[in-house]
């Protein structure tokens, strides 16, 4: 027994099973301790109060829309917009499309009576990002707001997303999902990850800003991102990538809870999968466009603490999770006895992890396979994940579920 426990090969398993797995506890631990710091100190502040609503200052907004096929859900989107509580003479609404199905019909349409709305036509697909750019390049108003066609604003979307650029540091503003179909395992599994995320959300954005930017509501000042070289040379979706350039140029991203939108989760795992890799994959290309802003401390905590963190989190915990894994199993295999010990770690903390809710252990199992797989995706597919294939599940607006009403929802 002796003689295994100082074979030098086995030792070595021991100690890279133990390192790779402490990587992940150190790296989620310590960003987790900032992260409820943080969160909480945001949730007692009175910064959020400061937004208000100023009837004499409304500027002229422009929403941009890009879409893809989207027959089944863009007369319900551009209702949605004209029940915004905003005056309507001074909206924009320019739809992009480079659609091969009805889409482009149903907007002109609207247009014979609504003049805002204002469609900007490709005859083949060009993909999300620069769908979004031009949108932005067209955009006449002082503030852009970016929107997807399946998802649904509240009525006080637009005047709060607007509210918070009285802060002269910001410069973008993202907003609150609300998922649909809670009543469905995906969804409610959906609802339990965003609550987590709307948490690091919020203490992202009271440290500086936050990374996690949602292009179904959010907005930006247009003047930041008329002629930005970092948005047309952005390897992943450029409503991320706004969120960045206007931190690395001084103003600030931040997450305002107000803000609500309404979405549908993905129906089935593959869809979800999907849907998680896609993100995934764009947030680590722009992270590693932007990894010259890492520990700079000309970009404050954004660039000492948040850029880093996030990557590591994305790429770091689970690469290490997954050799750390395969050097326990080898370990075990060699010695079950001395494997113990991990094992019985392991294992309480998942057992800990159930106690506490049913769906944090699925949740981030999830999560790591699909960092894992969106890291395969940039390796060794080399994809671009710029044209983003949409879920047909998450296309449910029509004729399904109205608006109103749903105020009260989680």
């Amino acid at each position: 027994m002796n003689q295994v426990a100082l074979n030098p090969s086995y030792v070595l398993v021991l100690a890279s099973a133990i390192f790779l797995l402490l990587i992940p506890t150190a790296v989620l631990g310590s960003y987790g301790i900032l992260i409820l710091y943080y969160g909480r100190k945001r949730v007692h502040s009175k910064k959020e109060n400061q937004a208000y609503l100023q009837e004499t200052n409304e500027p002229k907004v422009s929403i941009v829309i890009p879409t893809h096929n989207e027959e089944d859900v863009i007369a319900a989107k551009i209702k949605n917009l004209l029940e915004s509580s905003y005056p309507r003479e001074k909206l924009q609404i320019i739809i992009v499309d480079d659609s091969t199905d009805s889409t482009p019909d149903i907007v002109r349409a609207y247009h014979e009576t609504v003049p805002q709305i204002e469609l900007l036509r490709f005859d083949r697909r060009i993909g999300y990002s620069r769908s979004l750019i031009a949108g932005c390049q067209a955009a006449r108003g002082e503030i852009i707001v970016l929107s997807e066609a399946s998802s649904l604003m509240d009525p006080s979307t637009i005047p709060l997303l607007v509210s918070n650029f009285e802060d002269p540091t910001v410069g973008v503003v993202t907003g609150k999902s609300t998922i649909l179909n809670l009543d469905e395992n995906l969804g409610r599994l959906e609802g339990s990850y965003l609550r987590i995320l709307d948490f690091v959300r919020d203490a992202e954005s009271e440290m500086h800003s936050t990374v996690y930017m949602k292009g179904e509501a959010a907005a930006v000042r247009g003047d930041l991102v008329k002629d930005s070289t970092d948005l047309k040379d952005c390897p992943g979706t450029a409503d991320t990538g706004i969120a960045f350039h206007v931190a690395k140029i001084g103003f600030r991203a931040i997450y305002d809870r107000r803000v609500k939108f309404y979405e549908y989760a993905p129906s089935t795992r593959k869809g979800r999968v999907q849907q998680k890799v896609t993100r995934g994959a764009n947030l680590i290309k722009i992270l590693w466009q932007f990894r010259g802003m890492f520990f700079r401390k000309r970009y404050g905590k954004f660039g000492l603490i948040i850029l880093p963190m996030n990557f590591a989190m994305l790429t770091l915990v689970p690469i290490s999770l997954l050799f750390g894994a395969l050097f326990l199993c080898l370990l075990t295999m060699t010695n079950p006895i001395a494997s113990l010990p991990i094992w019985i770690v392991i294992c309480s903390v998942a057992f800990a992890m159930f106690l506490y809710s049913r769906t944090i252990l699925p949740m981030l199992l999830e999560f790591e396979y699909s960092l894992l797989r969106a890291i395969y995706e940039i390796l060794f597919l080399e994809k671009t994940h710029d044209m983003i294939e949409k879920v047909n599940s998450t296309r449910r607006i029509a004729g399904e579920r109205s608006l109103h009403g749903l105020g009260g929802a989680n």
